[in-house]
């Protein structure tokens, strides 16, 4: 009971950033990039010196049995109240600065009598918030007014972005160094005359095709991997301008005021889902290799070395909007302001585009055989 009351106390003294002036809480502002009070006003400066990174060996941890992870984490893990929402499943870090608050991605009311105490892993490093949540409107209608097939009457202002709320998303970064050895063929194009049987003569492409085999290399670093479900794979892989290179000292200041949401995909599931991203770049370098005018990949075998890994948070403002029988859900770049996310289409402007592309591509015919 006494260790239960414990971490209740590290938990909300950890979530509890207390202003030096009037005692009252304080939270992160992305436009002065300080702590500010939210009651008198006054202001803590935090050091956003970018943090010298530090990674973790994939193989060490990996090798290790789960009670050895465990404790491991335990070395590195913090406190914190938690909150399951009854309607979507979505897992959170409560902000103490909010007697009330609601689900960041399907809008529920939570419920903070449910809320407990639990441990996990506390991330290494974070991204702070650079946009303020009133920049998110203006942004959000840029984006929509730039989507063509989106309809008129939700263009100019005429919806409204709901709900924005400041999320801390977790994300496992992967390295590796790579060696790739690979065997394929390789196509060179030449060009033949050929006499139709109505007398024509064409140019006609044919492939020559070699067999080939080599090996590349290939070095990558901060390969991002979401560790998180509670955004779909659609959305939260929307995003890619992230300045990891500004990544700071993880320190409970940054997510004042926020909610930081917890990791449920673990490290060694992230890394398959690094590997394939890894491997498509891979593809394409196998391919350069190759050379030619055209290449087949018939087989590939990709030794990984060097592996290493961390647990980072980047900011995310989530963010829905309603047409008359539909909500549509879509997130902001907490730095650089890139939105992402669904929206609603016009089918006539689809059939008015569809049309158009028939009848330049028959235009277009006509004048090439006729």
């Amino acid at each position: 009971m006494e260790q239960e009351i414990k971490e209740q106390q590290e938990a909300v003294s950890a979530l509890q950033i207390k202003c030096p002036s009037c005692g009252g809480a304080m939270m992160y502002a992305p436009r002065t990039k300080n702590l500010m009070c939210v009651y008198c006003g006054a202001t803590r400066d935090l050091s956003l010196e970018p943090a010298e990174i530090h990674e973790n060996d994939f193989v060490k941890w990996a090798a290790k049995s789960e009670e050895e992870q465990a404790k491991m984490v335990e070395e590195q893990s913090m406190a914190a109240q938690q909150v399951k929402c009854d309607q979507c499943g979505a897992t959170i870090s409560l902000d103490a600065t909010k007697s009330s608050t609601n689900c960041p991605y399907c809008g529920t009311s939570l419920i903070l009598e449910k809320a407990d105490v639990k441990r996990f892993w506390q991330p290494e490093y974070l991204l702070p918030f650079a946009i303020d949540k009133k920049d998110c409107t203006k942004l959000f209608d840029k984006w929509l007014n730039g989507k063509w097939f989106v309809p008129s009457k939700y263009k100019n202002g005429n919806v409204v972005g709901e709900k924005f709320q400041g999320v801390y998303y977790p994300y496992w970064t992967f390295d590796a160094h790579t060696t790739t050895s690979y065997r394929g063929e390789r196509g060179d194009d030449r060009h033949v005359r050929t006499k139709g049987s109505d007398g024509q003569v064409r140019t006609e492409t044919v492939t020559d095709w070699h067999n080939v085999s080599g090996t590349v290399s290939r070095d990558f670093d901060d390969v991002l991997v979401p560790a998180s479900k509670n955004l779909p794979d659609r959305i939260i892989n929307g995003l890619s301008r992230w300045e990891l290179e500004s990544l700071v000292q993880y320190t409970p200041e940054f997510t004042a005021g926020f909610t930081t949401d917890v990791y449920t995909i673990d490290f060694k599931e992230g890394i398959n889902v690094a590997k394939e991203k890894m491997e498509a770049v891979i593809d394409d370098d196998v391919r350069e290799d190759i050379g030619g005018d055209r290449q087949r990949v018939n087989s590939k075998d990709v030794f990984y070395s060097d592996l290493m890994f961390k647990l980072v948070l980047l900011p995310l403002w989530i963010g829905t909007f309603k047409t008359e029988n539909h909500t549509y859900q879509f997130i902001i770049n907490g730095r650089s302001g890139e939105v992402y996310g669904d929206y609603p289409i016009d089918k006539l402007k689809v059939a008015l585009v569809t049309i158009c592309c028939i009848i330049l591509a028959a235009l277009v015919y006509y004048m090439i055989f006729s």
